[in-house]
């Protein structure tokens, strides 16, 4: 039932069922303790007229037992039923009746029944009881020893009818209920507010939503509270941006890969016509093989990037494995592009220090990472010299690779590693796709480790930084422990 309701539906629901509850839960002993102290009240009240009319009852009383009785009794009790409101009957130790009201719930007769109450007051007690009088009506029966000289001479029953009473106590049942009635009011207006406040907050967070969830993602939700509402919008908004964000830069990755693609397949296609024209010298068609193999190799380079991009970007790029010969694994790459680099004409040094700690990171992402970055030194230097260097620190292993060619500007620093970005510069002079240093952030990233790229300005070289943090041995968590 109620998970059919709306969420402002079943707080105020619930915040009503609870109030009303408690209410009527404080309504009911409020009202019972009420009736209690009424009826002890009319009890008491009752119980007082009794004592006070049997204290001026005792000489009268006496001179009825000696037989000098010249009707006072009976006159006393009839001035004070007018008076009082009440029947009286009075009788002696031996329940003979001695004088009584006209209305009177007993029987007429010259004894009367040892009643409940009369047997309390025999006791010297003041006695109570309620029960139906002869006439059928509830009625409240008080007795009260007459004394003369502290002995019992007789005794005193004074009835009133229970109905006036119990008039009284609906009364102040109705008045009770009255009186709540404006407090159940405020109740419910202050849930019908309370459950408005919580539940338009969640309106506007589903109306966003589905905006969101429409193609809107510069769809952003007002914050008005720091409370779990407003943290949720918070989440949302910024769920949205992340998204927002995800999506452009697919879809930029998209249009630079299509673009990326498309300048190798239209050269692809102009050879691949080239070859297939007779006329066409057989010196000219060698050229056009050897730009087509240049072509293919590009694309193959660049879908080989984009697996590995694509592999990180959906976790399954693998970050198992350690170089343990640390010094061999760095010396071999840098063997590799020394070579490459006399080919090109230039210098390259290097500088890697002995001892090397075991790196948590596999050999072949190592390799890729080092290509990446030595491949792009070889690649923007024209001329000059190459330095590749390696040092242990506590914490970590620093790779540092300068080079004195083309160089950036602070500017192009900023977008040094996003994907597909190359300078006008290097973009007109130099073959690439602008991937390299992407998935050498991307790989850094999932072993904690980084890379910065510095550079005094156009054509004054550029370096490039590589922290690896190393794992920590027992004895030195230990240690920290």
């Amino acid at each position: 039932m109620l998970r059919q309701l709306t969420i402002r539906q079943r707080i105020l629901v619930t915040f009503l069922a609870i109030v009303l509850t408690g209410s009527i839960l404080q309504l009911l002993v409020a009202g019972w303790q009420i009736q209690l102290a009424t009826l002890e009240f009319y009890q008491h009240h009752l119980e007082t007229n009794a004592l006070l009319v049997a204290s001026g009852l005792s000489e009268p009383l006496e001179y009825a037992l000696e037989g000098k009785d010249d009707g006072s009794l009976q006159r006393i009790l009839t001035v004070q039923q007018s008076q009082l409101g009440h029947d009286f009957l009075l009788v002696d130790r031996n329940y003979r009746l001695i004088a009584s009201t006209n209305t009177v719930g007993y029987p007429v007769q010259n004894t009367v029944p040892r009643t409940p109450e009369i047997m309390q007051a025999e006791s010297g007690q003041i006695g109570a009881d309620v029960r139906l009088n002869p006439q059928n009506v509830l009625t409240l029966f008080v007795a009260a020893p007459v004394l003369y000289e502290s002995h019992p001479l007789g005794f005193l029953v004074l009835s009133a009818p229970m109905q006036p009473v119990y008039d009284d106590v609906a009364r102040r049942w109705l008045g009770l209920a009255g009186a709540a009635l404006p407090v159940l009011g405020l109740v419910i207006v202050a849930s019908l507010w309370i459950s408005g406040t919580i539940s338009r907050p969640v309106t506007n967070l589903r109306n966003s939503a589905l905006k969101m969830a429409g193609g809107a993602l510069d769809t952003r939700i007002e914050v008005h509270s720091s409370d779990e509402i407003g943290q949720l919008a918070q989440t949302l908004n910024y769920m949205a941006g992340q998204i927002d964000g995800l999506i452009k830069a697919q879809r930029s990755f998209v249009s630079y890969a299509a673009h990326e693609l498309r300048t190798p397949l239209t050269t692809l296609k102009l050879r691949a016509d080239i070859l297939a024209d007779e006329r066409v010298p057989q010196q000219e068609k060698a050229v056009s093989i050897r730009e087509i193999r240049q072509e293919v190799d590009h694309m193959a380079e660049l879908v080989s990037s984009l697996l590995t991009l694509t592999r990180i970007d959906e976790g399954r790029h693998k970050r198992s494995g350690t170089v343990t010969d640390t010094v061999a694994a760095f010396h071999d790459i840098a063997r590799h592009w020394r070579i490459e680099a006399v080919k090109s004409g230039l210098q390259f040094e290097t500088s890697i220090a002995p001892n090397l700690p075991e790196i948590p990171l596999s050999t072949n992402d190592l390799r890729l990472i080092l290509d990446n970055l030595l491949g792009n030194a070889v690649k923007y230097t024209p001329e000059g010299s190459i330095q590749f260097q390696v040092e242990a620190n506590p914490d970590h292993v620093l790779i540092r690779v300068r080079d004195t060619g083309i160089g950036f500007t602070p500017e192009q620093a900023k977008h040094l590693f996003e994907r597909f970005y190359r300078s006008e510069t290097s973009h007109t002079r130099f073959p690439g796709n602008g991937l390299g240093l992407s998935i050498v952030q991307a790989i850094l990233m999932q072993y904690k480790g980084c890379v910065q790229g510095h550079s005094e300005g156009i054509n004054k070289g550029a370096t490039f930084e590589v922290t690896l943090p190393l794992k920590k041995t027992a004895r030195e968590r230990q240690g920290q422990q």
